[in-house]
């Protein structure tokens, strides 16, 4: 376990190195954990980071005992744009346009999501490790990670929603609905009836997919929490693996929980294709999840308030559930209020004003 000064000292080296790693802080911690893998080194221990895309793509990075000499690559003076262009107004106005009419003749919902690019060239390793750390101080209760891989590249998460927690020994199970999105400003106290509908799709989905595996899901009542200057609708929701089928492994509960109607949409096998014809760019890690687990304990948070990074460039994700009475505007509004969760450390640093 790691302070902040340290980690930041030892992610940046890390990055430089180009090795592969994931550095994480579970939520409400202060220390971070390190996890080093250069595929050949030998293992030490049963901690494992996992990165699944949102195509189902799975990394494993395993806990090995790397020497600090180990350099794979190094910083490069200079790199193309790896990500492309940002999404465009018109782009996104006409896709959940698409979206709304189809909504019309059919009750659901579909999760329509976009991305900044930021290209600056003073976006060295040095910035965007302060910008991150800057990011995490402000966001404790998040589960804060950064991670690379030659596959999936440089990511840095700060991911309010918890997919799954399971304690191996008690068997306790610990997920959340996680969705509904207004500002913190916006003065009401009751939630319109589009961001409960939406809310009530996820709290559906989770609890009938941990009954399909014979555990008895309980939930309490919704709750609003804040994410910095947005508030979400949020239900606890729990059960014991260690139930009338035995003990069910987190990682079939983990693989049919993914994707959540939070992030994909409802119904999901047609929200799922109605979002590969929307949206223009390939989500990658975004809408994933990364999951950490060890002997005692399996822990998974959804990959959004999310952006991958290298030398020069930053690709920001943010999205939101589309119904039928959704509006470019305020959906629009809504995704540049969760992309600014982590945007803003940097306009900020760079003194971009915006």
């Amino acid at each position: 376990m790691e302070k902040q000064t340290d980690a930041a000292s030892r992610l940046l080296s890390l990055l430089k190195r180009g090795v592969t790693f994931a550095m994480y802080s579970l939520p409400g911690r202060h220390d971070f954990e390190f996890i080093v893998d250069d595929e050949a080194s030998d293992i030490v221990s049963s901690r494992k980071f996992t990165v699944t895309m949102w195509d189902g793509r799975r990394v494993d990075i395993l806990d090995r005992n790397v020497p600090d000499a180990v350099n794979i690559a190094h910083e490069p003076a200079a790199v193309h744009n790896p990500y492309g262009e940002s999404t465009s107004w018109t782009e996104y106005e006409t896709g959940i346009n698409k979206v709304t009419g189809l909504l019309k003749s059919k009750s659901g919902k579909v999760v329509i999501s976009r991305r900044v690019i930021l290209a600056d060239c003073r976006l060295d390793y040095d910035m965007i490790v302060k910008c991150a750390f800057d990011m995490f101080a402000t966001y404790e209760k998040s589960f804060r990670a950064v991670y690379y891989t030659p596959t999936t590249g440089a990511w840095c998460v700060c991911s309010p929603e918890l997919l799954l927690s399971i304690n191996k020994e008690s068997g306790e199970l610990h997920t959340v609905a996680l969705a509904g999105t207004r500002r913190t400003d916006c003065g009401a106290s009751e939630w319109d009836n589009k961001n409960k509908r939406e809310h009530s799709y996820v709290v559906r989905y989770i609890c009938d997919v941990i009954e399909s595996f014979g555990i008895i899901p309980e939930h309490g009542a919704a709750e609003t929490v804040p994410a910095g200057s947005i508030e979400h609708i949020l239900t606890k929701i729990s059960g014991n693996v260690n139930g009338v089928n035995g003990k069910v492994a987190a990682e079939k509960i983990v693989a049919a929980l993914h994707p959540t109607p939070a992030i994909c949409g409802y119904p999901l096998a047609w929200s799922k294709k109605i979002i590969s014809e929307v949206e223009k760019h390939d989500r990658e890690c975004y809408g994933g999840y990364i999951a950490m687990e060890d002997d005692a304990y399996f822990i998974a948070h959804v990959n959004l308030r999310s952006f991958e990074f290298s030398p020069g460039y930053c690709c920001f994700w943010g999205g939101g559930g589309i119904m039928s009475e959704s509006s470019p505007t305020a959906e629009w509004e809504e995704a540049s209020l969760k992309i600014s969760t982590s945007l803003s450390f940097f306009n900020k640093e760079l003194g971009l004003g915006r």
